[in-house]
């Protein structure tokens, strides 16, 4: 248990958890943006508070809400990537349950942002839960990365969540969900809601708020709030993001992290030069990783590099990744759309889970030849593996 300690942030982004609501809740959905999570990742709080300057000037009419939220107050504040936990690691099942029952004055300083959070979020979750169009909750989550490298989308693979990100015109990442646990859009779309991450570029980048701050007027018009002839410079926002991207491929399924251990933590160096999105070859030395020089970590195989780690926290070193061919992208948006997962159960080698409806769990034995490839194309991702079978679970394709 990480021991509390005093709640004190002499920072401008402490003031208040939200930094400013635009529009009317009962007149459509509410967009919530997010910026700050990590807190060495200051561009989304740039972003949104020009974006409330802008809006407040303009006052153009919207369908809906936009809500931009303060993710991690004390962190920003101090420049670090968390205090005691971090924060984008918190939003399990679990973890959320366990800090429900826990007194608020065992809390440590993540623990006590994310109850914070949990009060904005939770009335809205709850709303949209009803089914009503209108009370709709989307999130939009901005962050940054320590390597740079272009903006990139992060995603769980459901149409609706498809449907914001292609229209950012960033490349999208698939499959990062099976490699890391307990992130804020998990949290947030577990019921089927709408819940991406924009990472803009890199931390300290001036370019990196540009790119969060043109996402977040192209999302208020992709999810109906605002009409593009309302938005400012809509199109040059458009043309900023294609620009950003251009010459990456659209879509990258991430099938490899390299986790750090944390007694490793404090030693673990990329090689300098690196950026996300970079084409590696099978072998090439990447980083070390402990103390000593002949700790080093090479290329496991020849693919994408994405998010080399160039800061002192964090145990996620880098991920790779392969291209995704946008002609498979086709064939799962029409599997889904003919509902194909409702007989998947009925193929040799798999079996309903006592989970849930949406989780699978497959022999591997039997159903062996292109498993998580097909499961993919369905939207489910491997969860864990349990007495050894695999088991997917997928998040609602509301239609």
């Amino acid at each position: 248990m990480v021991e509390p300690k005093p709640h004190a942030c002499a920072s401008p982004f402490a003031a208040g958890r939200e930094i400013g609501r635009y529009g009317d809740a009962a007149a459509g959905p509410t967009l919530v943006v997010t910026g700050g999570v990590h807190g060495n990742e200051p561009a989304g709080v740039v972003a949104l508070g020009r974006v409330f300057r802008e809006l407040e000037q303009r006052r153009p009419s919207v369908r809906g809400q936009l809500l931009g939220l303060v993710g991690n107050s004390c962190a920003l504040a101090q420049s670090t990537r968390f205090v005691d936990e971090d924060m984008n690691r918190v939003w399990t099942k679990t973890a959320v349950e366990q800090l429900r029952r826990q007194d608020p004055a065992r809390d440590h300083s993540e623990q006590r942002e994310q109850r914070e959070l949990l009060a904005i979020l939770d009335p809205l979750l709850a709303a949209a839960r009803d089914g009503d169009p209108r009370r709709r909750a989307l999130l939009l989550d901005l962050h940054s990365t320590s390597g740079g490298g272009p903006p990139f989308i992060v995603m769980g693979d459901t149409l609706q969540n498809r449907e914001l990100a292609f229209a950012l015109s960033a490349p999208v990442l698939l499959g990062l969900e099976e490699n890391i646990e307990g992130t804020l859009i998990e949290y947030f779309g577990a019921g089927g809601n709408v819940a991406i991450v924009l990472e803009g570029g890199q931390n300290e980048d001036p370019r990196t708020a540009d790119n969060h701050e043109s996402a977040i007027w192209i999302a208020l018009v992709t999810c109906g709030l605002l009409d593009a002839s309302a938005a400012p410079d809509y199109e040059r926002h458009r043309a900023r993001l294609r620009a950003a991207a251009s010459g990456v491929p659209n879509v990258i399924e991430v099938v490899h992290r390299h986790d750090i251990e944390p007694h490793n933590e404090p030693h673990f160096r990329m090689i300098p030069g690196l950026k996300g999105f970079m084409q590696i070859e099978k072998g090439r030395l990447l980083a070390h990783d402990g103390p000593h020089a002949e700790a080093q970590v090479t290329a496991p195989f020849s693919g994408v590099l994405l998010m080399p780690r160039y800061q002192p926290k964090g145990l996620d070193g880098f991920f790779m990744g392969k291209t995704v061919e946008p002609f498979w992208l086709r064939v799962s948006a029409v599997l889904r759309k003919l509902r194909m997962e409702r007989v998947i159960s009925l193929l040799p080698g798999v079996q309903q889970n006592h989970h849930g409806p949406n989780t699978l769990a497959v022999d591997p034995k039997i159903a062996r030849f292109f498993t998580l490839e097909f499961f993919h194309l369905l939207g489910y991702r491997k969860h864990v593996e349990h007495e050894q079978r695999l088991v997917f679970s997928r998040r609602d394709d509301r239609l």
